[in-house]
Order: C-alpha cells, then structure tokens, then sequence
C-alpha cells in the first residue's frame, strides 16, 4: 500500500523515439491500399518522453535513463528535452544507430494504432541504468516504461534493477505499454516475475485484460495485486480511471472534451497522479489530476503538455477530491 511519503524527484528509465503523428485517419488500409488523413506532426516521444513531459511541465524534477542514435532525430529529443528544463546526462546517444521512430494512425475520434522502428532502442541495456545508478538514488519514485520498446532490458535484468531502488526505498512504477507478441507465454511469465518488485502498476485497461484475462477493471486489478503491486492503477478512456490501494479502491470519472490526439494520454495521466503521489494526496485527488491533465492534453493541438496551475483550477470544477488538496 502507498502511503505518504516525501519526494525530490522522480526517475523515468525507457523507450526514447520520435512520433510520427497522422491524424484524422478514416480506417487502415487493406495491403496495396492508401488512405488519407487531415494533418500531421513530427514530436519527441517515446512513453520515457512523454512522461518526463508531462511530469517537468507540473514543476518534478526529473532524471531520464534513456538513448537515442547520432541523428537529426537524436538531436531533436535532446533538444526537446532540455527545452523543457529535463537533463541529458542520462540519455546515451549511440554512433552509428538511428533513432526509433513511431508511425501513429490516429483515427477520427482519436484512436490510435502503432508501427514502430525500434532503431538505437534495441541497444537499451542493464549497463546503462548502472552507469547513471546515482539518478535512480536520487529519486523518490523509479518509473520503469515502454519495456517492450527496449528489448535488450531483460525481465530478469528489470526485475534486478526494480529490486534494487526497492531495497534503496523507492516506489517502483511500472508502465510497460502493449505487447507486440500480444501476451504469449513468455511475456506474462516475465511479468509475474517482474511485478514481484513493482509497487505500483499502472495498465490501460486493453493491457489489463489481456494479462488477467478478467471480465471487469476491479477483478483484474484485484489479480494484478495478487502478483506483487500493492498498487494498481488502470487507465480506461472514456470510462475514467480506477485503482486499488491496499483493500481501498475507488473510480473517477472521465471529463468529457473533444479528442484532438490521444497519442501520449496515458503518460500523461501517469504525470499527473505521479504528481499528486509526490503531494501525499489521498487516491481519489490522485486519479482526479491524472484525468484532467490527460483532458487537457488530448483535447489540444498544441503546447499539448498541461501546467500545475491549469490542472488545478480545471480539475477543481469537475473533482471534488482537488478542492480538497493543496
């Protein structure tokens, strides 16, 4: 169970890559077809990115483990990261190796389908978390993301790493994105290793599902429990978000907007009950805060990323649990 803690920073170790986003597509095509979309953008991104993000524009402090090949798309996320106040001591730039890239197909009420080129990813390693070891003892909170995306960190070198900022007193949050081998065996045999070391688990509902194969969100957040996390964070859309902490759970409802994008919502609704973590606030206020700044990014077709003060004063009209907090 989470209780209140204090925090300096939060560590985020994972997958770097540029985004391709095109929009407002129809449906995919059949092999030999074409579709159109309506608009379309080039972002730095990667679940590693989009968290550290969403978390730098609420005001934490991050230290990112990542890497990215010696290209121009390389030099776009560095850039990209320091634009936003977020150090790159941490992301190793590989010669040689180019960067991952990701091809989003965001249909016309803003879901989205995936075809990546891991790229520079497939050179992730243990011995890069090693070497910047001092960024993950310095934080409070050790985020493991996009683990599917960087496939030369093992389960049982992430199960090693999240064992070693548990012993250090960290919590642990595992974020690790849809399986491209769609859970086979050995994919949710890792995962029960894995999550023996995890506090708190934070699926989207699809990823829940498939792991648990449960009927409904509390049932698989109560399997999911049972495996190691003491907390469980599942994300569901347009359904809201709902978690269970120790015996305690509660849902939040949803704050209906118009989906521009939701490439990227579920990182940042992880910012933002990451931020309410940092805070002490109590689980509901947490899930509150993660809804609204997911909200409000998806909703946006630029400077997408929310700040504190319009998270707060947003939320507070539609959440009791944030007129609660500080």
């Amino acid at each position: 169970m989470i209780d209140q803690f204090d925090s300096t920073s939060i560590c985020v170790i994972g997958n770097l890559n540029i985004d391709l986003i095109i929009r407002s597509v129809p449906g995919l095509p059949a092999w030999g077809q074409e579709v159109m979309g309506t608009s379309h953008i080039q972002v730095s991104s990667g679940q590693a990115g989009y968290l550290s993000f969403g978390l730098s524009r609420l005001g934490v402090p991050v230290g990112l483990i990542g890497n990215v090949g010696d290209d121009i798309y390389g030099r776009q996320i560095t850039d990209d990261l320091h634009s936003y106040a977020i150090g790159t001591g941490g992301v190793t730039v590989m010669p040689g190796e180019s960067t991952g890239i990701t091809i989003a197909i965001v249909r016309t009420d803003g879901e989205r389908a995936f075809v990546s080129d891991l790229g520079s990813l497939h050179h992730f390693s243990e011995e890069m978390i090693d070497q910047n070891w001092h960024r993950v003892s310095a934080a409070s909170i050790v985020c493991l993301v996009g683990l599917f995306c960087i496939p030369g960190l093992s389960y049982q070198a992430a199960t090693r790493q999240l064992a070693r900022a548990r012993q250090a007193g960290a919590i642990t949050m595992l974020d690790t994105g849809w399986d491209p081998h769609n859970w086979n065996e050995e994919t949710l045999s890792g995962m029960k290793t894995l999550l023996k070391e995890v506090t708190l688990f934070m699926p989207n509902w699809d990823e829940a599902r498939a792991i648990t194969q449960s009927p409904s969100v509390e049932e698989a957040a109560q399997v999911l429990q049972d495996l190691g996390p003491p907390t469980v964070v599942i994300k569901c859309g347009e359904l809201g978000s709902y978690v269970r902490n120790g015996s305690h759970t509660c849902q939040a409802p949803p704050r209906l907007v118009q989906v521009y994008d939701a490439v990227g919502a579920g990182d940042v609704f992880n910012a933002g009950f990451l931020y309410g973590l940092t805070r002490g606030w109590p689980m509901e206020a947490c899930l509150a805060f993660g809804n609204t700044a997911a909200s409000l990014y998806i909703s946006r077709q630029q400077d997408r990323f929310p700040r504190l003060n319009e998270v707060l004063t947003t939320g507070r009209q539609d959440y009791p649990a944030l007129a609660a907090v500080d």
